[in-house]
């Protein structure tokens, strides 16, 4: 077997450290002189979002940073890597702020990396600093990852190395502007394209904070009404489902294209691919469901039988 046969994908893990241990031991990685071994011929690609939510987020941080670091495994930025340094950048343009406002919803979303840093200061630093190198997309010979969102027009908003795309280090505060193409890039990348509701609609999210748009399935080629566009376990009390979806700007992910892994939305249920190309890894470990991964052997078609799914284990701090 060759040093990467397989590539696993594996969805957000969001601090929970001794799920994702477990996971990698379903796997075949076993401990073995204070170290993960690779059972043979794995490569692995995170698909972000490793901290915020959970107990033992640098622990997490610390698995997924040494496994990149030897050449097992990838990482693509998430939103909450991406979050977390802007909250902890000072602002060059606004005296006292930060790039991310320390507004209650954003500290409350940050709380639990917060309290684990304040004894870690200096890991913490450390940690900012590899979370700035990260990649925002990837894209091998048989297969791309992203964490929210695959959209070409923003990945030319961003430097090409490799494999991967990356913020440049001298974009950080631009991509904090709103006129600015990086900002762009990163809201479509890592928080996925949003659809406003008609008719005045909104909907409270998993935190209970009030929304006028909503993430849309944007893996889908032609969704003819609000019900195959939108993401929602159920519409909003008034949309109506078979209302036509409208939206010039959809980024269609083609039928042809080679597979795209991705998290972000948090699915529950039956784990499956959103479509033969598309595969979705965010499965709620968050919230207290799984943490999940697919097993690419190089097929182009996409099917359930790769998926692995590990429940969340009883964490330190829970």
């Amino acid at each position: 077997m060759n040093r990467h046969a397989e590539t696993v994908f594996i969805g957000d893990i969001h601090g929970h450290a001794p799920t994702l241990l477990a996971l990698l031991a379903q796997l075949g990685w076993k401990q073995g002189g204070g170290r993960l071994l690779n059972p043979g011929g794995q490569r692995l690609v995170f698909v972000g979002d490793l901290i915020d939510r959970g107990p033992q987020n640098l622990r997490t941080v610390e698995i997924v940073r040494d496994l990149v670091e030897r050449g097992d495994a990838l990482c693509v930025m998430g939103n909450h890597e991406y979050n977390a340094v802007q909250f902890h950048t000072v602002d060059p343009d606004l005296h006292g702020e930060y790039l991310r406002p320390r507004t209650e919803k954003n500290v409350h979303q940050h709380r639990k990396v917060l309290d684990e840093i304040e004894h870690r200061p200096g890991d913490w630093n450390d940690m900012l600093t590899w979370f700035r190198c990260l990649p925002l997309a990837l894209e091998g010979d048989r297969w791309r990852c992203v964490h929210a969102c695959w959209h070409p027009t923003r990945l030319e908003a961003l430097e090409r190395r490799g494999e991967g795309w990356y913020l440049p280090a001298d974009r950080w505060v631009e991509a904090a502007r709103k006129h600015a193409p990086e900002y762009h890039a990163v809201e479509t990348l890592l928080k996925g394209p949003e659809h406003t509701l008609p008719q005045d609609g909104f909907f409270l999210d998993k935190d209970g904070h009030r929304r006028t748009e909503a993430r849309i399935r944007w893996w889908e080629s032609e969704p003819a009404t609000l019900a195959d566009a939108l993401l929602f376990p159920r519409l909003p009390e008034g949309l109506d489902p078979n209302a036509p979806y409208e939206n010039d700007d959809h980024p269609a992910y083609p039928a042809d294209a080679r597979p795209v892994f991705f998290g972000h939305y948090w699915r529950s249920g039956d784990v499956v691919p959103e479509r033969p190309n598309a595969v979705c890894l965010d499965y709620s470990i968050g919230k207290g469901d799984r943490l999940a991964a697919y097993r690419l052997r190089g097929e182009r078609v996409l099917h359930g039988a790769n998926f692995m799914v590990q429940p969340q284990v009883g964490e330190v701090g829970q």
